[in-house]
């Protein structure tokens, strides 16, 4: 098995995710959480936590300009944290997403049958787990 054929395959992924959405990964991520978490509003340490990249990084991410048009962001009163929730355009941006992987997903897996899609997924997350797992020693 070839190990680095999992970054063709991202490639491939993200080129087509920018070809059909205009989004690049960073903005990708940012989406997919927020639509896998019903849009809930998260101060910024927070969402970096979740998203597993530094408080610099995801400001550096939040301050693109394609990323400021789908957020809000907003100072705290009390202190010098900030919140960020998906705006109207970001929402509907999500569903764009979505619809946008599936058809990415169909095509990837044109030609397998469900029982070999089913052992792939199997398989595959077993290895992010593993991944994820070997990447906190």
């Amino acid at each position: 098995m070839d190990i680095l054929s999992f970054s063709t395959i991202a490639e491939s992924i993200k080129k087509a995710i920018s070809k059909k959405c205009g989004l690049n990964l960073s903005q990708t991520r940012i989406l997919l959480y927020f639509g896998k978490n019903n849009n809930t509003a998260l101060k910024m340490g927070d969402l970096a936590d979740k998203l597993k990249i530094s408080l610099s990084t995801l400001s550096r991410q939040l301050q693109q300009k394609k990323t400021l048009e789908l957020v809000i962001i907003t100072r705290s009163e009390n202190d010098s944290s900030k919140t960020v929730v998906l705006n109207e355009k970001g929402i509907a941006k999500i569903k764009e997403l979505k619809s946008s992987l599936k058809e990415i997903e169909a095509n990837l897996f044109a030609g397998f049958s469900d029982k070999d899609i089913s052992v792939f997924n199997s398989m595959f997350n077993k290895l992010v787990k593993k991944a994820e797992k070997n990447s906190l020693k």
